[in-house]
């Protein structure tokens, strides 16, 4: 379901699954436009609705709820509401058991909010704006002499520059431990996450970007799709660990040159990323 798209099927999967397991019948509400871009921010919506519905199980002493959710711009908009107990916002450090506040942070961290609404016996009303990724450009560095969209890379040179992008620390430790021995490459930097690659290309201009498809913020092919924009020259490699037809093909249609899995051996990936048969 989190790989579907829509938020709003992903959701009503959601509240069948609690109503199967605790009993709360979960009324959704999904307006139109709520199609995610971002597989990260899918799963991030998709985990705070079931800890807030678990609130609801655990404390509220209600058999309903209400789950809303909209597109407002380049955001996306979600509603948790019930007519329960309530709460004293004011007095949330002291409420064990809500998570509230770690949920405040895992929402403020892709640049989103959470507003909490609550008092003693009136129920709660638990409203996040996040944005998904879709219509959300990244902001390049201050100061950056930007190229303009469709304008060449850095000369060429005999060294092939590559720019390292994957969520996961430890993928790009591996990634720069392969290629470290490799003729003719260099590692020029990384980049945890969609929006950060975009920043690092157009700062750094590199030859070839080792693209991880899934990733926070925004997704492997909107990053792409961005970078071939100011950076045409750059050839992109998108990397996953699933042979996917319909994330090869959005890769492709973004502007990447090759798609490869995270299961390749060190010859192949250096050959992807000369662009040439790895036998040759």
């Amino acid at each position: 379901m989190l790989s579907h798209g829509d938020l709003g099927e992903t959701l009503k999967f959601l509240a069948g699954q609690i109503q199967a397991k605790h009993g709360l019948v979960v009324d959704v509400r999904a307006n139109g436009g709520t199609r995610l871009g971002s597989d990260g921010i899918m799963a991030l919506l998709y985990k705070t609705t079931q800890e807030l519905l678990f609130n609801v199980v655990k404390h509220a002493d209600v058999h309903q709820a209400k789950v809303q959710a909209r597109r407002h711009g380049p955001c996306v908009c979600l509603i948790v509401s019930d007519r329960g107990r309530g709460f004293d916002p004011q007095r949330l450090r002291e409420t064990a058991g809500f998570g509230l506040l770690n949920i405040r942070e895992r929402i403020e961290l892709p640049g989103g909010r959470m507003k909490v609404k609550s008092a003693q016996g009136k129920g709660s009303r638990l409203s996040i704006t996040v944005p998904d990724g879709q219509a959300v450009v990244a902001s390049p560095p201050s100061g950056l002499d930007l190229p303009q969209p469709g304008a060449a890379g850095l000369p060429p040179s005999s060294v092939l520059r590559v720019l390292l992008v994957d969520d996961h620390d430890v993928v790009r430790e591996g990634l720069a431990a392969l290629l470290q021995e490799a003729p003719g490459i260099e590692v020029v930097g990384e980049a945890p996450d969609g929006r950060e690659a975009i920043n690092r290309a157009l700062e750094l201009r590199p030859d070839v970007v080792i693209m991880d498809v899934s990733m926070p913020l925004l997704s492997g092919d909107q990053a792409t799709r961005q970078i071939k924009m100011y950076l045409p020259q750059t050839r992109v490699i998108a990397l996953s660990m699933y042979d996917d037809a319909d994330k090869k093909q959005s890769m492709f249609d973004a502007g990447a040159e090759d798609y490869i899995l995270k299961t390749i051996s060190a010859e192949e990936l250096i050959a992807a990323i000369r662009g040439r048969d790895p036998n040759s």
